[in-house]
Order: structure tokens, then C-alpha cells, then sequence
């Protein structure tokens, strides 16, 4: 089947740090990435106007979701006692808790999960999300997709 794919880039500064015993000790300690992460949405097809979805509608509600919650915060996995202790130290800290160690890996996936709430509250008809791309540094990334 022929699909038209749009993709949306944004960056966002974000640490983070893996709290198990099996992590490299160097990503147990918090540490921070410049991240740079691309949505792509496709569908089968284009509105009267040549459109998948409309990239400024798009723009703003992935980013500011992005900005609201990830740019500049902390992400740990709940139950890190990091938790505490940053909080106890400043409590305003911007603290993104997850279920699981945020990996890269992990994030991908979750930010995944995130756009397609908000590609479904754009209600665009027949556009779905096809992936994630994460890049943690200029060298490393992690994609996810369902497919």
C-alpha cells in the first residue's frame, strides 16, 4: 500500500540516569544529552489542500508537549531514591518519572506512545504514527515503531 509520511524534528536538553546494578557505572551517575527526536506520522492519503496533517498544528501541540514535560527535566525510573533526593534538595526540580530504566530505548518508545495520543487528538483521519527516532547524542540513537 502507498503511504505519504511527514516527519516533525525537535530538540530537547533532558538528564537522565539508569538505576540498576547492571547498568555501565557511567550511566548510573545523572548525566545529561542534548536530545534530538523526529516524529513520523503517515496515511494512505492526502486532503484536498495535498496535506497528510497539517505540519504547524502538528509542530505545536508535539512540541509543547515536549517543552511542558521533557526540555529541561530530570528522568528517572520511579523508585530511583534520586527521586528524594533531588526533590529534598529543590523541591520545584522537574522530575519525569518512568516505569523502566530511560534508556534511550525506553524513551523512544514512550515519546512513541505520547504522539500517538497526540496525533489522535488532532483527528486527523487515517494518519497514524510509523515511528520514533531518538538520537541521545550525534552518534547514537534508538527508533521505535510498531511494525
Amino acid at each position: 500500500m502507498s503511504m505519504y509520511t511527514v516527519e516533525v524534528r525537535h530538540n530537547f536538553e533532558t538528564a537522565h540516569r539508569l538505576a540498576t546494578e547492571d547498568a555501565p557505572k557511567k550511566c548510573q551517575s545523572i548525566h545529561g544529552h542534548s536530545w534530538w527526536v523526529t516524529l513520523v506520522v503517515c496515511g494512505p492519503e492526502i486532503d484536498a489542500s495535498g496535506m497528510l496533517i497539517e505540519f504547524g498544528a502538528l509542530k505545536k501541540a508535539w512540541r509543547s508537549w515536549l517543552d511542558t514535560y521533557i526540555d529541561h527535566a530530570l528522568v528517572l525510573r520511579a523508585g530511583d531514591p534520586m527521586i528524594e533526593a533531588v526533590r529534598g534538595a529543590y523541591a520545584d526540580s522537574r522530575i519525569f518519572v518512568t516505569d523502566e530504566n530511560p534508556t534511550t530505548e525506553v524513551m523512544a518508545r514512550l515519546l512513541y506512545e505520547r504522539a500517538e495520543i497526540i496525533v489522535r487528538e488532532l483527528g486527523v483521519e487515517g494518519v497514524r504514527v510509523d515511528r520514533i527516532v531518538l538520537n541521545e547524542t550525534r552518534v547514537n540513537a534508538a527508533t521505535y515503531s510498531r511494525d
